[in-house]
């Protein structure tokens, strides 16, 4: 078609196939065929640089001619009917004369039936062990799926969306064509394409450059795979074995796959043997069964591999048959839960270490959040729990609680909270498998620690989560024995801390409903606290911002009695010339406490956090131990 009569060039699709073709090293003298050929550009490069004979084949009339006035050999082929052309072929290309390759550029997706013309190609290289250089576009750059979700498809006379297109093609669809055809792919090399023919207008939102919502999502986009850029999917195939004998091209047929509604992946280096059964037991006694179980063993010795395959092999047949042994070796914490997101069938991925608790409705909480808001990242709330290890009476190693349930994890999620601390332990959160296996977000390698955070704040803003009440689960603090907190220095967790946040900083960020008000009240608590309500060009707080609902109230009159107690407490008295000594030596002003009555929530959550995490606090704590035991 004279609207393809392209000049070759070695950095487009001409180009891209030639190179291809040196890289076969085609005996001089061999046929080239080349399929679909238009105004065959390649010709002159094809002769000259690997004295090939070429022949072009097309149904377009001006193509054929002026291949035969620049001195090539070109017929009329219809690819529609394979039998045919097939026939017309053999007629034409002297019996002992060896092809070398074939090609087919940007012709596949004006054909009908793609999977028949592969087919013929296949014959035909077969016969010579002949290889076969494609070129179809790429439905799925970026421009195209920006357009598309902003409900724009725009229809051009040449391009991605050329309006004689019959076939449109993914990076997918093209593998499982080819493979369903016998065509095996050996090499490729695309073309790429930052701004397509697709770029337009230049002033459209999701396209710019700049604007957020390009940033956002070309960073989404550019997460799932490499081809957000390809224009033209390039590749070089082998004949092979048929896969399918079906003429029409692959298509889902099944939308919503059976599969276990939970895949509870376990990590483990077996060297916790005995908080690994109890975990299992908790599974074990599940009020809904719908899961599998995914342990994966980590840098496994036999002893150890021996040790946990054991295990296993003690639980009931029923809960037995759904748990597998993944075994992985080096990396850091992030390899284990990788491998464990990659081998998992179920619609909903949860992480339960092998030291981990939860509740025999664990599962069905889950599952009924996802029954009501699919997709979307799950949450329960959590308990802290300190526990220690100790010796059973048979020498064995135990574990024992040594206090109650504390409620210190938030009963809802809340990104911005967050974005400052993890207040979600891993096992509280059940994700979508579908932001693994089709979003493409990964646990960070490069994380010794804090991999569990980093990946929660980056899924949270795309996936939205949805949050319960009930307890479901006990993170168990322990008091004895070896933690990643006594593994790693903070200096460590520090590194990794701001490590994370760089990567968030570096994108742009969605914010759940309700963050405007969110962001509201800690701009008025900043301008309370730098710069008064005076300062100019701050906007005065209403007094309607004030005023709390009923059960905010009853929060506050809760705070309000937890500071009373610290601020009276026998720990908190008793270390005051500490604090005021301190004070002398930094040489800082002294302050009043702030009076109850005016202090709101923000201010009570604040003074409290800051009185259990100082100093005065923490040396005290045997006192209250003693007090406690008493």
């Amino acid at each position: 078609m004279e609207n393809y009569d392209s000049q070759y060039a070695e950095d487009n699709v001409y180009g891209h196939v030639v190179d291809l073709v040196g890289r076969f090293a085609p005996a001089p003298g061999a046929v080239f065929l080349d399929f679909g050929c238009g105004f065959g550009r390649i010709a002159e490069v094809i002769r000259d640089r690997y004295g090939l004979r070429y022949i072009g084949m097309d149904i377009n009339e001006p193509g054929l001619n002026s291949l035969k006035q620049r001195g090539f050999d070109a017929m009329f082929l219809d690819l529609g009917d394979p039998d045919a052309a097939l026939a017309e072929i053999d007629r034409h290309l002297p019996a002992d004369q060896p092809i070398a390759a074939l090609c087919i550029i940007d012709t596949l997706e004006h054909v009908a039936e793609p999977n028949k013309a592969l087919g013929l190609l296949r014959i035909l290289a077969q016969r010579h062990n002949a290889p076969l250089m494609v070129s179809v576009p790429n439905v799925a750059h970026r421009d195209i799926g920006f357009k598309l979700a902003m409900g724009q498809w725009d229809y051009t006379l040449a391009g991605l969306l050329d309006h004689t297109h019959l076939q449109y093609f993914t990076e997918r669809r093209v593998a499982d064509m080819m493979v369903a055809a016998g065509w095996h792919e050996v090499h490729r090399k695309d073309v790429l394409m930052p701004k397509s023919d697709q770029h337009f207008p230049r002033t459209h939102a999701a396209l710019s450059d700049k604007a957020p919502l390009h940033l956002l999502l070309k960073h989404l986009r550019a997460q799932v795979d490499d081809t957000d850029v390809v224009n033209q999917f390039v590749r070089a195939f082998l004949p092979g074995p048929m896969v399918s004998e079906s003429s029409t091209l692959p298509f889902v047929s099944d939308r919503e796959p059976a599969a276990p509604f939970l895949t509870v992946v376990t990590r483990t280096q077996g060297s916790r043997i005995e908080t690994l059964r109890e975990t299992l037991l908790c599974l074990s006694a599940q009020s809904c069964q719908d899961f599998e179980v995914c342990v994966i063993g980590h840098d496994l010795d036999v002893d150890r591999q021996l040790a946990v395959e054991r295990v296993i092999a003690d639980l009931h047949g029923s809960m037995r048959e759904r748990v597998r042994l993944v075994r992985v070796y080096g990396g850091t914490r992030a390899t284990p839960l990788n491998a464990g997101f990659e081998n998992a069938r179920g619609q909903y991925v949860a992480v339960l270490d092998d030291d981990d608790l939860v509740f025999g409705h664990w599962v069905e909480t889950f599952k009924k959040l996802a029954e009501r808001h699919a997709g979307q990242l799950l949450r329960l709330t959590a308990v802290a729990q300190d526990w220690d290890k100790v010796n059973s009476g048979s020498g064995a190693p135990a574990s024992r609680a040594m206090g109650g349930m504390r409620a210190i994890y938030p009963e809802q999620f809340d990104l911005v909270s967050h974005l400052v601390e993890n207040r979600s332990p891993l096992h509280s959160l059940a994700f979508p498998r579908s932001v693994y296996s089709d979003l493409n977000f990964r646990f960070d390698d490069a994380l010794t620690t804090a991999e569990d955070w980093d990946f929660i704040i980056r899924i949270a803003p795309v996936t939205g989560v949805e949050s319960t009440a009930e307890v479901g689960c006990i993170y168990r603090q322990w008091k004895t024995g070896e933690t990643s907190f006594t593994v790693h220095s903070n200096l460590e967790w520090q590194a990794n801390y701001f490590y994370t946040l760089r990567k968030i900083d570096d994108d742009v960020l969605l914010m759940p409903p309700g963050s405007v008000s969110r962001l509201r009240e800690m701009y008025y608590e900043l301008e309370r606290l730098h710069a008064g309500s005076s300062a100019p060009g701050f906007p005065k707080r209403s007094a309607l911002m004030d005023v709390a609902s009923t059960p905010d109230l009853a929060y506050l009159e809760a705070l309000r009695h937890r500071h009373h107690e610290l601020i009276n407490s026998r720990s908190w008295r008793i270390t005051g010339p500490l604090r005021t000594f301190k004070r002398i030596l930094k040489r800082q002003a002294w302050s009043p406490e702030p009076k109850d009555w005016l202090m709101n929530i923000t201010d009570f959550e604040y003074r409290i956090r800051l009185i259990e995490n100082s100093a005065s606090w923490k040396v005290t704590r045997w006192l209250r131990s003693i007090r406690n035991g008493s």
